[in-house]
């Protein structure tokens, strides 16, 4: 083999090198556990009302289309346990959302407004049911903003990721797994952390909210 042609051979193998370590760049993404969280809502006398959220996790996915978007994968299994009076008349409803924040300044859930998505939110995928549920959730974003998406107080319309409805005392659970995030025109640091909520009416009106640990988005 010729001089130029072991240059260009050494060449051709640093090429072939430098796109490989490119692409498992590009497409690695960074996972990990979230706490477990539990949280005794206050109930009148008779009641008792405990939300849970178990096997939270998340995995960042790096973009590839532009530094102000953001992807991630959010696993979380949300119950409720509920014992009331044996005539206690119940309408309730359980779900598991998602508080996300850009720029946002100290811990995302002081103060936020949970009444619902914010306008312009889009979402794809289910949003009712019980069990394992995958979607795709896309949020818009500015600097300092903060969406909700629990839909909490928004009866049957789509908001959070997943909700289910309940008319008596019991266990209920609501999983998601691996839904998609897509954080939309963020240009600075994100975070987010999952939101447990069980809103239960009838005789008495009871709510509560368990916050799960923030997450970074990058």
């Amino acid at each position: 083999m010729s001089k130029m042609s072991k240059v260009a051979a050494r060449a051709g193998a640093i090429a072939v090198a430098v796109a490989a370590a490119g692409a498992v760049t590009a497409g690695s993404a960074s996972a990990g556990p979230l706490p477990n969280g539990e949280r005794v809502v206050p109930a009148p006398d008779g009641w008792s009302v405990v939300l849970k959220s178990t096997g939270n996790s998340t995995a960042i996915q790096p973009s590839m289309a532009t530094p102000q978007s953001r992807t991630a994968w959010v696993s979380s299994n949300g119950s409720v346990s509920v014992k009331a009076p044996a005539d206690a008349k119940i309408e309730g409803k359980l779900g598991v959302g998602l508080i996300v924040g850009c720029q946002f300044p100290g811990q995302i859930g002081a103060g936020v407004d949970v009444s619902g998505p914010s306008a312009g939110l889009g979402m794809s995928g289910p949003s009712v049911g019980l069990g394992g549920v995958s979607g795709s959730l896309g949020i818009p974003l500015t600097p300092g903003a903060t969406n909700s998406v629990t839909g909490f107080g928004r009866g049957d319309q789509p908001g959070s990721i997943d909700s289910i409805k309940f008319s008596k005392a019991g266990t209920y659970n609501v999983a998601i797994k691996d839904h998609n995030v897509d954080i939309k025109f963020c240009s600075g640091y994100a975070q987010a952390r999952v939101v447990t909520w069980v809103e239960i009416k009838g005789g008495n009106r009871i709510q509560g909210f368990l916050y799960g640990a923030p997450f970074s988005l990058g």
